[in-house]
């Protein structure tokens, strides 16, 4: 008994050191591969080629920021962004949409009222109200786009949306990249932007920092390990295989063609991870997602409760993926052998992946200790420091570096990224525990929402 746990305790580090050195080796390789390609954009973007010169006067790009409880953050977004536009050389807007929900009037300072202010000193800002039943990031995007359609001067198929937290800070480059990448990309449907998750490090305090601060590198981690490859390999034309191209979108940075968006329906409002959905929607028509070589930073949750409560939102609309076939049920009588295929990828990637990943380096360490091999311990440590140095490593080499680390903290940080990967599924857990308790699956939804908002506006834990 002792000899077979032994060989199936080193069978689960080997699998882990195969997956880990995986992200590591891309974590490695991202900078230069994303400088390398921002230089490639830029000179085909630049080309004298007639189509090239039409493509590129006749882009027009839409920011739409979904500003609900934005007070704080929205005025260092849209001074950002607006900074990226005037130092580009495409046409671009910034349409923000606030929600009738959110309290506003005289003497109120809403989120309304902010927008209008900035839109007011930007003439190619437009602020916006959405007067949808229940404030969502979907219902305002799609608000927002409507508006971009009813008012775009340029064709549909030379018009972008683009999907823009409030939270976020545009790099200077961020607007010249994106438009560089559509023109050389030959206007294609869809195209993504990547993020760090730590643009808010100082607002983190009090006894859950480090576990703030963990989350926030291993969200980054994701996107140098994991999504800017995934979007590379579905960036080619054609992909073999029943599934085609994957589904993984994020809201964030997502720039979708108006043709392309109006045909889609924007944003579902009938599931918490509309990105999901919609990227669920796209692959299924077999549409590529384009890479833009350039790294913006936004905000992470503050404290353990709100990442926690993050963490559970997520999940909530992960694990509705498996609810599509009753969500979409025209895209599964389609092509119901393909949706279905995808669907399962989809709860394996999304659903399963989240809620079972720490779960081998709880494994590993049980395993150190009741076989007496301190060894089998060593991969969540050597994880942890190797994410944290990777992620700073890389946000320098593409000009966006990080504050110096003090003494104390070149401990504190590895030990906040190890302690959220070994509990990053506590929210996951939480909502399987609610959907036991209940099968009123709007109530669920409605409060996983609720709590995913009032959590993220604490300041402390």
């Amino acid at each position: 008994m002792h000899v077979f746990a032994l060989v199936i305790s080193f069978a689960v580090l080997a699998a882990m050191v195969l997956r880990n050195g995986a992200f590591w080796l891309r974590m490695w390789r991202q900078p230069a591969l994303l400088l390398k390609e921002r230089a490639e954009v830029r000179v085909a973007a630049g080309a004298e080629d007639p189509s090239v010169r039409r493509a590129r006067d006749a882009l027009q790009l839409h920011y739409i920021i979904p500003a609900f409880q934005e007070v704080e953050s929205l005025e260092k977004t849209f001074t950002a962004l607006q900074r990226s536009i005037e130092a580009s050389s495409y046409r671009a807007t910034i349409t923000v949409v606030t929600s009738v929900h959110e309290p506003h009037g005289p003497g109120i300072l809403s989120t309304h009222t902010v927008a209008e202010a900035l839109c007011a000193r930007f003439a190619g800002a437009t602020c916006v109200m959405d007067r949808s039943d229940v404030p969502s990031m979907a219902a305002a995007f799609n608000t927002g786009m409507r508006t971009v359609a009813g008012s775009a001067a340029g064709r549909p198929g030379e018009t972008y949306v683009v999907v823009y937290n409030a939270d976020s800070t545009a790099a200077t480059d961020s607007v010249q990249a994106l438009g560089d990448t559509l023109v050389a990309r030959s206007l294609p449907a869809v195209a993504q932007i990547n993020f760090l998750s730590l643009r808010n490090m100082d607002e983190m305090t009090g006894p859950g920092r480090w576990y703030a601060v963990g989350a926030a590198y291993y969200q980054t981690r994701w996107a140098f390990g994991f999504e800017y490859d995934l979007h590379r390999r579905n960036s080619a034309p054609r992909r073999r295989g029943p599934l085609g191209h994957s589904y993984h979108l994020k809201g964030h940075g997502l720039a979708l063609r108006l043709d392309t968006a109006l045909d889609a329906g924007g944003f579902s409002t009938a599931t918490p991870c509309e990105d999901l959905e919609l990227g669920f929607r796209l692959a299924l028509r077999r549409v590529p997602v384009q890479v833009v070589p350039v790294l913006e930073d936004t905000e992470h949750p503050t404290t353990a409760t709100a990442v926690t409560a993050q963490k559970r939102y997520w999940y909530s609309g992960m694990i509705d993926v498996l609810q599509f076939h009753w969500l979409l049920p025209e895209d599964r009588a389609a092509q119901p052998l393909r949706f279905e295929l995808s669907r399962l990828a989809s709860v394996y990637r999304s659903a399963g992946c989240f809620l079972l990943a720490p779960v081998p380096y709880w494994i590993l360490l049980g395993a150190a200790v009741a076989l007496g091999q301190p060894v089998l311990a060593v991969l969540p440590f050597l994880n942890a420091a190797l994410s944290a140095w990777l992620v700073r490593r890389a946000a320098r080499l593409l000009g966006r570096p990080l504050p110096a680390l003090r003494p104390a903290e070149l401990v504190l940080l590895p030990a906040g990224v190890l302690v959220w990967s070994l509990t990053r599924n506590i929210g996951p857990v939480q909502y399987l525990w609610s959907m036991a308790r209940s099968s009123d699956r709007q109530g669920r939804l409605r409060a996983t929402h609720l709590l995913h908002v009032e959590d993220s506006e604490k300041r402390s834990v």
